[in-house]
């Protein structure tokens, strides 16, 4: 039977495990083995009392559907690990995405003869394919395609890359050396992701101080 969280946590409903595993369709012991697994997470606590939500539950139906597909329980584990890392897909499967996913290509309007355009290219952010300009970096190109005027767009990116070019190099080169330490211990792999999650969060952190003191 499906019960009613505390006052704080109002309308967000919660199992136990004989009802959660009646919903999934898994057993009971399939789910306890699957939280010692490290598959699913593990409930909220009360006294002896454990207590399962919705993300359970999407947990469950995602375990059965990966499982039906061939996958072990050693796989997934390794996936949702990754996931709840906050890793995107193909670095949770280990695998470089770039590769994968098609390049955006901005619209017609965009000249690959103008001057912003050529200075990307050569800072190595967009390339010119057919005639037509192409943005293979994913959250790049989303931001750039999904622009009014993609003209404009293109011209801001220029002026970011080329006031940011120096520092960028001077960061790269200090977070090389802060790291060469590490390499060998943690693969390069990891290592990239970690400087890319340290450098992102304090771009962020220091954008936001500095616009709110432009403010």
């Amino acid at each position: 039977m499906a019960v009613q969280t505390g006052a704080e946590d109002v309308g967000l409903v919660e199992y136990r495990l004989e009802d959660l595993a009646r919903i999934s369709g898994v057993s009971a012991r399939n789910i306890r083995a699957y939280r010692e697994r490290g598959l699913l997470d593990s409930p909220r606590r009360v006294g002896r009392s454990a207590y399962y939500g919705e993300r359970h539950l999407a947990q469950l139906t995602a375990i059965s559907q990966l499982l039906a597909k061939g996958f072990n329980s050693a796989h997934i584990a390794e996936f949702f690990a990754g996931l709840r890392s906050g890793k995107d897909l193909p670095a949770t499967l280990g695998i470089e995405g770039s590769g994968w996913s098609r390049p955006k290509t901005l619209a017609a309007d965009v000249d690959p003869a103008d001057d912003d355009v050529r200075a990307l290219v050569e800072f190595g952010l967009v390339r010119i394919v057919d005639g037509s300009v192409e943005v293979p970096d994913p959250a790049l190109a989303a931001q750039v395609t999904g622009a009014e005027d993609q003209r404009r767009s293109i011209r801001i990116v220029a002026q970011l890359a080329r006031s940011t070019d120096a520092a960028i190099d001077t960061v790269t080169e200090s977070v090389v050396a802060a790291l060469t330490a590490s390499r060998g211990a943690v693969s390069d792999a990891r290592l990239r992701e970690l400087a890319r999650a340290v450098v992102s969060a304090e771009v962020d952190r220091a954008l936001q101080s500095a616009f709110a003191t432009a403010e």
